[in-house]
């Protein structure tokens, strides 16, 4: 990979000397930072990470004894009579049957489950930004390409003119001299569109901040394009959420049959204040009254059979579901394996054609200069430099965006979510 490199570099170079890159640029890493930060879809996962945690707490809140204070006046319309009192009471309902632990749990795991969703998204978003911040550095390097191109069409129309104010040429030589400075500036003004559409994703996915990548690329080698499914299934934070789907599902059957197990309330009240103004009402002021209720199911019209045959079956569905990502994973990685080998195979075509075309235009511009060769072999040199050119720098790219889906295969962008 020493010739991607270098053939890289070199464009890069180009472009920074050509004197059109924009100001302030930011590395890629430092993007994936500035998306992580400012992306709204991010922002709205976390915040909804939080608020399940606060509901969290409050659903556990029940299992938790609670303090009340009651008050109660009353009076009668048609007699100067009526009573009052508050009273203070504390009561619990004790779990019997396990069920509080398994509550939590399962309150716990679909935070869990939320978490890795979270960074599953994160994995997938930062992907794209990668693969979109590596298409706006090719379309910088395809428009400085362009730009040369045309540059050097605009020589060769000077030569002609020049020729023909000799009447070395007829004018049909001077017209298609003209002809291939219109394409090469419709060449440029689309690659300088493409560039523009690119900025605009890069700022999409920041936030609507404005971004301009740096013109360089980092070392590409055979190896960073590494994948191996077992890694990836460790790794990936959807096949993390599948197994804790899993273990909330068998969770869910435990809980619903305990459906019809026992619980005990329990309530200690204390009379606080009392004014009855009835000669029958008895004075319970600073009195304390205990009660205990123990409730025992006996039949529930078959809920609980029914409710843990249901359960029962989501536990299947979540085994089945774990088959297919392992299925869809391996997919994912011979897909990246297959795609790697081809673009570097593509890569190395696309170089030699590029290098043959170049040479080909350097001999066709000097015979036309000298006059041993005709306009229509320089016109036929210059597009074929053009095409090799194009695509040489298209199979690069594929090169370095094959990177970012094998990044993303393995879970390379997984950054932990809020806690």
């Amino acid at each position: 990979m020493r010739y991607v490199r270098m053939l890289l570099a070199a464009f890069a170079i180009s472009f920074a000397l050509s004197g059109t890159a924009l100001s302030s640029p930011i590395s890629e890493e430092a993007y994936l930072d500035l998306v992580m930060e400012r992306n709204n879809a991010l922002k709205a996962l976390r915040s909804e990470i939080r608020s399940r945690g606060f509901s969290i707490r409050s659903d556990v809140a029940s299992q938790r004894p609670s303090v009340n204070l009651a008050a109660e006046t009353d009076r009668w319309l048609d007699h100067d009579r009526g009573d009052r009192y508050v009273d203070l009471a504390v009561t619990h309902r004790f779990d019997l049957a396990g069920r509080y632990g398994i509550q939590e749990r399962d309150l716990v795991l679909g935070l869990d489950i939320l978490r890795c969703s979270y960074a599953d998204s994160v994995n997938d978003l930062l992907a794209r930004a990668a693969s979109t911040y590596r298409s706006a550095v090719m379309a910088a390097l395809k428009r400085d390409a362009m730009e040369r191109i045309l540059g050097q069409r605009r020589r060769s129309l000077l030569v002609t003119q020049e020729k023909f104010d000799k009447e070395l040429v007829p004018r049909l030589d001077l017209l298609r001299a003209k002809s291939q400075v219109d394409d090469g500036e419709a060449l440029v003004l689309q690659a300088r569109q493409t560039c523009d559409q690119r900025l605009i994703e890069l700022s999409a996915l920041a936030g609507r901040t404005p971004v301009t990548p740096v013109v360089s690329v980092p070392t590409v080698t055979s190896a960073d394009a590494s994948v191996d499914p077992e890694t990836a299934w460790r790794r990936r934070p959807d096949v993390t959420a599948l197994l804790l789907t899993k273990e909330r599902a068998s969770l869910a059957r435990s809980l619903a049959a305990r459906g019809l197990s026992p619980v005990l309330d329990v309530s200690v009240g204390l009379r606080l204040i009392e004014d009855y103004r009835s000669s029958y009402a008895e004075d319970q002021k600073g009195e304390v009254l205990a009660k205990l209720v123990l409730s025992l199911p006996i039949a529930d019209g078959g809920k609980t059979s029914n409710a843990t045959k249901a359960q029962a079956l989501l536990v299947e569905k979540a085994s089945r579901e774990l088959d297919a990502r392992r299925d869809s994973l391996r997919k994912e990685v011979d897909l990246v394996r297959e795609r790697w080998i081809s673009a570097l195979q593509a890569e190395s075509i696309r170089r030699r054609q590029s290098a043959r075309a170049s040479e080909e235009l350097e001999i066709a511009d000097m015979m036309y200069r000298e006059g041993l060769a005709s306009q229509l072999d320089l016109i036929n040199a210059q597009e074929a430099r053009q095409k090799t050119l194009t695509e040489h720098l298209s199979a690069v790219e594929e090169l370095w965006l094959v990177l970012a889906e094998a990044d993303r295969v393995m879970g390379r962008y997984v950054r932990s979510g809020p806690e």
